[in-house]
């Protein structure tokens, strides 16, 4: 199966006058956030840019200790979009990368000039940072984390230093970024926003998506998910999805370079799996059943009884639990015994919802297995690209309904390359 790799090696020798922006160019340049570029591309104190050739030249010959990858893929890919006509001379903009341990805040975000007067802003999903994924959790009970409010205003400093259309997109926290920047910006921004696209990335408190902001730029969010997606089907939407052919196995689908495309787009497929259903309803359960405050209890809870001093990394605390397990588990252990019924009584709450949504979802194959084969048939015969209802999700897990309404996002009918 084709990924966006083998798309740079057959259609990146065509310009963006020869062949529009397409899905596939958001996915790479969400991708290129990943990236980290600091020193090698400016911030908002400087008005020109680098180049993703003069970048791609600089960051391979940068120590491995300073590259500080998530994925070597990351570096593959700014490698490729070098070597590439299409990318090759887009300019680089306002790089910013911040930690900040005491506000929990992740936060990087990078402008493309994409050379026809538009411009791609660009926000960095979850890195390796362990307060990365503890600003992750933390969206679980609060409205706005800091990385959020950050990227509203690195999106209204965008806008004050550029001139004409905007796209706003990442991968992962980063497509939550990019949504809650263009549903908070004054409404004057958010007119010059194209496309908001969002590639697999977790939704919001109820409040979020019933505010004017977000109603007023929802018909311009484009979100992709894998056919098994986790981390996309987290907490609410409003906004329509679209779901993609990953060839990764399980949670390793949210991988964007997983994902498979075909000429300037993606394929799609018809539905999420069962699999993916599964976790759905099985994380709405419990967090249905769980208060805003016990959400915040037991994500301090674990988060302190698991981290350690010192260590900044995901691959660091590997290292620690690795080498001195012992510390680790007596942090466990030593907990009060109000926190460990806390944290116990929160997971078995986990454990029954998972058993509760499994019946469900057997009864439900139990009674599909019943109907007549006519209409079987008659229901694989829908459209073959759709785009799904949110709201849907959860209901599928307790009694088939009505299939919702499909539509094709984007142009399907371009002549493969």
């Amino acid at each position: 199966m084709a990924n966006l790799f083998d798309y740079l090696e057959w259609r990146g020798d065509l310009t963006f006058e020869q062949s529009p922006f397409n899905v596939v160019d958001n996915l790479i340049l969400s991708c290129l956030g990943y990236v980290v570029l600091d020193g090698l591309v400016s911030g908002f104190d400087c008005t020109y840019g680098t180049t993703v050739k003069e970048a791609a030249s600089l960051f391979v010959q940068l120590p491995e200790s300073v590259k500080n990858l998530r994925s070597p893929k990351d570096e593959d890919v700014l490698v490729a979009m070098a070597k590439s006509k299409r990318f090759a001379e887009l300019n680089l903009l306002y790089h910013v990368d911040q930690i900040d341990l005491i506000t929990e805040k992740q936060f990087a975000a990078i402008t493309v000039n994409l050379g026809n007067g538009s411009y791609y802003v660009v926000f960095r999903g979850t890195d390796c940072s362990v307060i990365g994924w503890k600003e992750d959790f933390n969206m679980t009970f609060c409205s706005a984390v800091p990385a959020q409010l950050e990227a509203v205003r690195y999106l209204q400093k965008v806008a004050e230093c550029t001139e004409g259309p905007l796209y706003v997109g990442g991968h992962s926290k980063g497509g939550n970024l990019a949504i809650f920047a263009a549903a908070h910006v004054a409404s004057e921004i958010q007119q010059r926003i194209t496309v908001v696209y969002n590639n697999d990335g977790p939704g919001f408190q109820e409040d979020v998506v019933v505010s004017a902001g977000y109603q007023a730029i929802k018909d311009r969010i484009q979100t992709f998910i894998p056919q098994t997606s986790l981390f996309g089907l987290m907490l609410e939407h409003a906004e329509p999805f679209t779901v993609i052919e990953s060839t990764g196995i399980f949670v390793m689908q949210h991988d964007p370079y997983t994902w498979t495309v075909k000429g300037p787009d993606f394929i799609y497929l018809e539905e999420v799996t069962a699999s993916g259903r599964f976790m759905d309803a099985t994380l709405r359960g419990w967090l249905a059943g769980v208060s805003v405050e016990q959400r915040e209890q037991f994500v301090d809870a674990v988060y302190e009884a698991i981290s350690a001093d010192e260590v900044l990394t995901l691959q660091d605390l590997v290292k620690v639990w690795l080498t001195n397990p012992g510390d680790r588990l007596k942090n466990l252990r030593d907990v009060d015994d109000e926190t460990a019924d806390m944290i116990r009584q929160t997971f078995r709450q986990l454990v029954q919802n998972m058993g509760r949504t499994a019946q469900n979802m057997i009864k439900e194959e139990q009674a599909e297995r019943m109907l007549p084969l006519k209409e079987k048939v008659e229901q694989k015969m829908e459209l073959s690209i759709r785009r799904h209802d949110w709201l849907k999700l959860p209901e599928r897990a307790n009694a088939k309904e009505k299939a919702a309404q499909h539509h094709v996002i984007g142009h399907h009918n371009e002549a493969d390359r």
